[in-house]
């Protein structure tokens, strides 16, 4: 089950970084990645490649990610 607290976090956490993407760099590496994902923004990957990265945010928080992306379309 997805956390919906995380999910909401990240979601706002996209807001902020689509506004100032300068913003991201505040963030943990986790959440950096989760909001790179969300945006489909490869450019705001420090975290090696998209599967590092991946891997990196863990499944719990790769399925919030994935929640939030989609409540964004």
């Amino acid at each position: 089950m997805t956390n919906p607290a995380i999910v909401e976090d990240i979601l706002r956490k996209a807001e902020i970084v689509e506004k100032d993407p300068q913003r991201i760099g505040v963030f943990s590496t986790g959440e950096r990645i989760a909001v790179a994902l969300v945006l489909d923004q490869q450019d705001l990957l420090d975290y090696g490649t998209i599967l590092e990265s991946v891997e990196r945010l863990g499944e719990d928080w790769f399925k919030a990610a994935l929640m939030a992306q989609r409540m964004r379309r």
